[in-house]
């Protein structure tokens, strides 16, 4: 990784002194401005959106610093710095109390270029309600319009997950993804939804799920479970929660439709309706535990 940085608001880093002097004396003279202040390699104005290392900076007063409260609902704060200097960077992401991740930090190195390019590596932790930790290691590398990135939980790299994408317009970025087995693509707009889809090569799972600014998340599903075919549609709460409405589609005789309503922590219902018009209601709790009442009237554990 190329490791070298410099100011807009002081001192160029002494391997970029020559080219950004002039830009320096300026900045001393008559305030600091925009950081990026260099002929964009992309041709689309994709970084103040991106929601990246550069968006934040340039969210910032170009110093390096920022804190301010991004467009969409989840995330109520993102604050932190890159120091111009050395490349360091850290950044703690705040988040609105009903929301299932209660606090994310990040902390890495690396470049974001003054023509929007980026070289960087980070690793970032999230909490959720429950109390659990998610750490995501990340490197990316945006040259002009291209963009790839790797992505790592842990410290295992067998978990590597590798996209390649583009910014296709001012307002999207499309990628693709190599995952044994499966085709997997998604995007990402101005406004930051975020669209993913997975396609199993042999045709037994195929999901296209759209993340919303506003904080849920909401797609179509199929799949095949033990030889019946199912359809329907999915919808992630604000609050963590899972919806899942399926209806079995090659005329078989498991069931009609699987209603599903579960909280976070894994407690919640599935009703299931058969094709003679009988149902039956799961009920689950958070420890795994499960009974079942039935429109016959009989109950028991699952």
């Amino acid at each position: 990784m190329n490791h070298t940085v410099s100011v807009r608001c002081g001192v160029p880093a002494p391997s970029r002194a020559p080219a950004l002097l002039a830009v320096a004396l300026a900045a001393a003279l008559s305030g600091c401005v925009t950081w990026l202040d260099e002929t964009p390699t992309c041709t689309f104005e994709v970084a103040p959106w991106s929601d990246d290392l550069l968006a934040h900076i340039m969210a910032g007063d170009g110093s390096g610093s920022f804190d301010y409260d991004p467009d969409d609902a989840p995330r109520s704060a993102v604050a932190g710095d890159y120091n111009v200097n050395t490349g360091d960077y850290s950044w703690s992401i705040g988040y609105a109390n009903a929301y299932f991740i209660v606090n994310g930090s990040v902390e890495g190195y690396g470049t974001a270029y003054h023509n929007g390019d980026l070289d960087i590596l980070q690793t970032t932790v999230e909490t959720d309600i429950l109390g659990v930790q998610f750490l995501t290691n990340e490197r990316t590398r945006r040259d002009g319009c291209d963009m790839t990135s790797e992505y790592w939980s842990e410290d295992n790299e067998s978990d590597l997950f590798t996209t390649f994408g583009s910014y296709t317009s001012e307002s999207s970025f499309d990628w693709t993804a190599d995952v044994s087995g499966y085709s997997v693509k998604g995007s990402m707009h101005q406004n930051l939804s975020r669209t993913q889809t997975y396609e199993a090569d042999d045709g037994s799972y195929y999901s296209q799920i759209t993340t919303k600014p506003e904080g849920i998340a909401e797609g179509d599903i199929a799949y095949t479970s033990d030889g019946y075919e199912f359809t329907g549609a999915y919808k992630r709460r604000f609050d963590g929660g899972e919806e899942y409405v399926l209806a079995q589609t090659d005329g078989g005789e498991l069931v009609s439709n699987i209603v599903d309503d579960f909280n976070y922590d894994g407690s919640g219902t599935e009703t299931q309706t058969y094709p003679d018009g009988s149902r039956c209601t799961f009920t689950i709790e958070a420890n795994s535990s499960c009974t079942y009442a039935c429109s016959d009237g009989s109950t028991g554990n699952c």
